[in-house]
């Protein structure tokens, strides 16, 4: 079953595409005033560790359109016929585009 035929498909990869490019700008619009160090490794110790390059922040929305074209081509090729699963695909790139977008904005705003 592809997009065509179920509209929570179609409205879950608009949204992802949606938030995505809304990163994209986000991070274009605002990378001119980023210093030249940001938080963004969050799982290392406290300290300089933590801290990348502005240019790794691209890796936000870029992670998030991986899953999309993973889920995606997961969902075409292995559960064409089970309409639940591709569903679950779809809401997993969903939930990783809004988090990615949400964390991408909190970095952003907060160094700049």
């Amino acid at each position: 079953m592809n997009e065509k035929q179920n509209w929570v498909l179609a409205a879950t990869k608009k949204l992802v595409l949606a938030s995505i490019a809304s990163a994209v700008v986000l991070l274009v619009w605002r990378y001119p005033k980023l210093p030249p160090l940001v938080p963004l490794w969050y799982g290392k110790p406290w300290g300089v560790d933590r801290l990348a390059h502005p240019l790794w922040l691209v890796l936000l929305p870029a992670g998030s359109l991986i899953v999309l074209i993973i889920n995606t081509t997961l969902s075409r090729i292995l559960t064409r016929d089970m309409l639940i699963f591709n569903q679950i695909l779809a809401a997993t790139a969903l939930i990783v585009a809004i988090l990615s977008l949400v964390t991408l904005t909190k970095i952003l705003f907060l160094v700049s």
